[in-house]
């Protein structure tokens, strides 16, 4: 019984086993982090707004997110100015190890993201992506994101 014990805790440990009582709050975690993948897609500025006032570490093309907003409408209008610049965005999951530490939802893993600016190529990026979750007010709300893309070498 004692091996037993000791064994589903290092397994719990490892993070290959959610803890008792966790399930239901991975679930809403990762069901939040969808909507947020298809409301980009959907070029839904209202409700990536909703999931990331104010977040901090998006890349480079979207500079005024990267430095949060005063206000949530503001912000918004930022990110519909954005997703108003592109005739496509597709955001693609490939994988994504989602987690909950201490409350805190962690989601990182690897992504494709192809754009189309108004006036410009269409372009296709392979990435790595981190993405650091909180609750507030009961919702996951994204508080920070980071991207990174992957070397040409690699994706090949």
């Amino acid at each position: 019984m004692k091996n037993l014990i000791a064994a589903v805790l290092t397994v719990q440990l490892l993070g290959l086993m959610p803890v008792f009582g966790q399930n239901t709050e991975l679930q809403s975690l990762k069901e939040t982090y969808e909507r947020w993948i298809q409301a980009w897609n959907e070029k839904d500025a209202p409700t990536v707004a909703e999931i990331a006032w104010g977040t901090y570490g998006y890349g480079r093309d979207a500079a005024f997110l990267r430095k949060g907003a005063s206000d949530k409408h503001s912000y918004q209008k930022g990110i519909q100015g954005y997703m108003d610049s592109m005739l496509g965005i597709s955001y693609d999951e490939h994988f994504s190890n989602i987690r909950i530490i201490d409350g805190v939802g962690f989601i990182d893993g690897y992504y494709e993201q192809t754009t189309q600016q108004l006036n410009g190529p269409k372009r296709t990026v392979y990435g790595r992506h981190s993405l650091v979750f909180m609750r507030q007010n009961g919702d996951w709300h994204l508080k920070h994101y980071h991207r990174s893309p992957i070397p040409d070498e690699f994706v090949r």
